[in-house]
């Protein structure tokens, strides 16, 4: 007789795979395809392109770590600013503390992010639906408060990363872009083989019926914890290369309810449940946006200029419409399923 646990993850792995032919190695094939196809944009000459894919990477590689719970467990989750943020402190402070490398920083980064989420997780996991989410959102704001409040990372005025080198303005794009491009795919690497186990089923499970899975033997809190975990240390990764990046951070910046939000618009267009949804979301979000940024400011409605918060309610529209009539994303689209469509 089959355990209770063994079923429940057997629901899951079914609901997971309800395509009329699971090929998970055709998706993984597309998007290698995907992330091989922006190489030669990193040999390039264009600074401006070379900044531009380095934003769709960093944002790919949070949304892959916020996808793990957000998309398969079904928790909303306003804490990616947050894990980023102490990532970004983490590499500027030992960079100007002990004069640590890019590469020196990116651990200590990703584990100093891990440690804030098993406090926060083991603080809010209990909690459900929105009562969840706006626990992360006051912890995001706290967060800037705290570093605002502590001279050592710079207070409100921000910290510098004083870095040296003879770098020109196209061999430092150049080294970022690689950078983001690397954390990404191992991002990616992560969440296909995160939702082709056992643990993936898991997560499918609590969002589908949390207390069902709970009695039929699934560890929620556990597997939770682990999710938010793993999440966060990619997190933390993104927001230690993103401090070198940029070489200059502060808590308005850092600690922005935008990142959280764009992390889940790139989910949510891409496609909830799917490691390749935030694949294909990061492109399109990021495009979009850097679209709507050159086009507003060239348009008005009965002579009136277009107010710079516009592209912001644009890109919240089309949130709203991919959650009420898309709600498994471009990916979604693209599948062909048995039966109903699942909610998330």
């Amino acid at each position: 007789m089959s355990e209770p646990k063994d079923i429940a993850l057997g629901g899951a792995r079914a609901s997971s795979s309800g395509v009329k032919k699971s090929r998970p190695w055709a998706g993984a094939l597309l998007g290698v395809s995907i992330l091989t196809l922006v190489l030669p944009v990193g040999f390039g000459t264009s600074i401006s392109l070379m900044t531009m894919f380095s934003a769709v990477f960093f944002y790919l590689a949070l949304a892959q770590g916020w996808n793990l719970l957000g998309g398969l467990g079904g928790y909303l989750n306003f804490a990616t600013a947050l894990f980023a943020g102490v990532g970004a402190y983490t590499a500027a402070w030992l960079h100007n503390q002990f004069e640590l490398t890019l590469w020196q920083t990116i651990l200590p980064g990703a584990i100093a992010a891990a440690v804030i989420s098993l406090l926060v997780g083991y603080a809010t996991l209990r909690l459900r639906s929105h009562y969840f989410a706006i626990f992360t959102l006051i912890l995001t704001f706290l967060g800037a408060v705290v570093v605002k409040n502590m001279p050592a990372l710079g207070g409100g005025a921000g910290i510098f990363l004083d870095l040296e080198g003879e770098w020109t303005s196209e061999s430092i794009a150049q080294f970022y872009f690689f950078c983001f491009l690397a954390l990404a795919v191992v991002a990616t690497i992560i969440a296909f083989f995160v939702q082709h186990s056992n643990f993936g089923y898991a997560l499918i499970a609590i969002s589908e019926d949390e207390t069902a899975a709970q009695v039929l033997g699934v560890r929620t809190m556990d597997v939770k914890l682990r999710a938010l975990f793993i999440g966060s240390a990619l997190g933390g990764a993104a927001g230690a290369i993103f401090a070198f990046f940029t070489s200059y951070i502060e808590p308005g910046g850092i600690f922005n309810l935008d990142i959280a939000l764009d992390v889940i618009l790139v989910c949510v267009i891409g496609g909830m449940r799917s490691w390749l949804g935030p694949v294909i979301g990061a492109f399109v979000v990021v495009f979009l946006e850097q679209s709507l940024r050159l086009l507003i400011p060239s348009l008005s409605v009965f002579g009136m200029e277009l107010p710079t918060e516009t592209g912001r309610l644009i890109l919240g529209a089309l949130l709203v419409v991919f959650a009420l009539f898309f709600r498994r994303g471009i990916v979604g689209i693209f599948q062909s399923r048995r039966g109903r469509n699942l909610s998330v």
